[in-house]
C-alpha cells in the first residue's frame, strides 16, 4: 500500500479460486477487496460496484476471454498480455519486449512511483 510516496504496507492484489482461475484488481482498496470477496465467493450476483475512475478488476481463466471491470461495467477481450494499475504503461512495454509478468511488474516498481511492496505471482496451476 502506497501512501504519497512511502510504503505503508502490503495488500493482497491477486486471488485464486481452486478451479484455477485468477482475479486482479487495483485503485481503490475497499473496492479491490470486495471484488475479490465477490469472486471467491462464486460471482454470484452482480459485482461490487464503484464510482471512481481509477479502480479497475480482472478476471482471467483458462482458454478464455480476460474479463475486465470498470466503474462503466464489464467487458471480455483476449489480448497477448494485459496489465492494471498505476504501474501499467511500464509493465505493457515490458512485456511487448519479452519480459514474463514478474519481470513486467518489477520494472514498473523501479519507474512508477505508486508501484512498490513485494511482487506475488500466481498462476492457473
Amino acid at each position: 500500500m502506497i501512501q504519497g510516496t512511502s510504503i505503508i504496507g502490503h495488500v493482497t492484489k491477486i486471488v485464486r479460486r481452486d478451479d484455477g482461475a485468477l482475479c486482479g484488481g487495483a485503485g481503490d482498496l475497499a473496492w479491490v477487496q470486495a471484488f475479490h470477496r465477490w469472486f471467491l465467493d462464486g460471482c454470484d450476483g452482480d459485482p461490487p460496484r464503484f464510482d471512481d475512475d481509477c479502480s479497475k478488476g480482472l478476471i482471467i481463466r483458462r482458454r478464455k476471454p480476460i474479463e475486465i471491470f470498470e466503474s462503466c461495467g464489464a467487458f471480455e477481450f483476449r489480448p497477448a498480455f494485459v496489465a492494471i494499475g498505476s504501474g501499467k504503461e511500464f509493465a505493457l512495454g515490458a512485456m511487448q519486449v519479452g519480459a514474463s509478468a514478474k519481470q513486467a511488474v518489477k520494472a514498473a516498481m523501479a519507474f512508477d512511483p505508486g508501484s512498490g511492496g513485494t511482487v506475488m505471482a500466481l498462476s492457473h496451476d
